[in-house]
């Protein structure tokens, strides 16, 4: 099934789906489903024509932020996470460079 996304004044994507990507600054991100959400840290950087590609960076242990309390991220919810990340960032026409 193929995802509409829709973006929000320029700084949200968010799906059909449920879950919505929000540009925090331009160091961070947040990645939000249901009622949880995790906060990744970008960076943007010129690449040699001087368009600006980004890097994402994922943190070493994924937590996610419920309310007032934080639990683990399935290993497996990772991958789709990242690739949903991905999508908003083109969506926005961001494109990422990098993930580390």
């Amino acid at each position: 099934m193929t995802e509409t996304l829709q973006i929000i004044s320029g700084k949200c994507v968010t799906s059909p789906q449920g879950w919505q990507l929000d540009i925090l600054s331009l160091g961070a991100v947040r990645y939000a489903e249901a009622e949880r959400s995790i906060i990744l840290e970008v960076e943007d950087r010129p690449n040699v024509t001087g368009d600006l590609e980004w890097i994402l960076y994922t943190p070493d242990n994924w937590v996610w932020t419920i309310s007032d309390r934080k639990e683990p991220v399935e290993k497996g919810k990772i991958p789709e996470i990242l690739n949903r990340i991905g999508l908003a960032f083109w969506k926005l026409d961001m494109p990422i460079k990098e993930i580390v």
